[in-house]
Parts: structure tokens; sequence; C-alpha cells
């Protein structure tokens, strides 16, 4: 049986634990690093990213619902962008330590990351 985390230790345990959960979908983490790049539409992530367009829907309202990305209307689209000042701290480090993390905006980026449709946890 696993012991808990006293909250002395880390009061933060938790809700550190879910965001690295959160990001930590192949997918979710592909367009938290677009988003990073660029704002983008949903038809602009699918297009760039390779996502089909109802698990790009579902990946989206995971990270609206928890505050990491954020989207405003333009013209019929949505535009979204990261919202969350922790994601960029994470992402950046991540940069740091993985080659390849900056630059999901180039056409060739993401035949490398591995993306995968059914990745619905």
């Amino acid at each position: 049986m696993t012991k808990p985390v006293s909250n002395r230790v880390c009061r933060s345990v938790g809700e550190a634990s879910e965001l690295l959960k959160l990001i930590g979908n192949a997918n979710r983490l592909a367009i938290v690093c677009y988003l990073m790049e660029t704002e983008a539409s949903v038809s602009a992530l699918e297009e760039e990213l390779g996502i089909r367009q109802p698990t790009l829907s579902q990946q989206l309202a995971e990270l609206r619902e928890a505050g990491v990305i954020e989207g405003r209307r333009d013209g019929k689209a949505i535009v979204y962008r990261v919202a969350d000042s922790r994601v960029r701290v994470i992402v950046e480090t991540l940069r740091e330590l993985f080659s390849g993390l900056d630059d999901v905006t180039g056409r060739f980026a993401m035949a490398k990351v591995p993306v995968e449709e059914m990745m619905f946890d």
C-alpha cells in the first residue's frame, strides 16, 4: 500500500500531478507546443498537427476546461492560445530537454511526434 504524501511536504502535489497528466498526453502536448508559437483555429491545428477533428475537439475541450488554453471568436472561427503561464514554463523546460519541441510549427516537425488518434486518457 502506498503511503499518502503529507500536505506539509508538498501542498500542491495533487494539482501539479493533474497538470502533468493533462499535458502528458501526446496530442495535448502537441497542441500546447503549437499554440505557444502562434494562435490557431481548429482547422489550422487539424491541418498542421494532423489530428482529426473529433479527437482534436476533445483534446481542446480538456485543455480549455483545465484553463490551459482559451479561445476568442474571430468571425466564424474560434482562435486558441495558451493561457496558463505554468504550462509555458513546463513546455519551455521540456524544450531544453528534448530536441524538436521547439519547431512544431514547421511542416516536417509533427512527422517525428507520436500523435495517436485514440489517445483519450
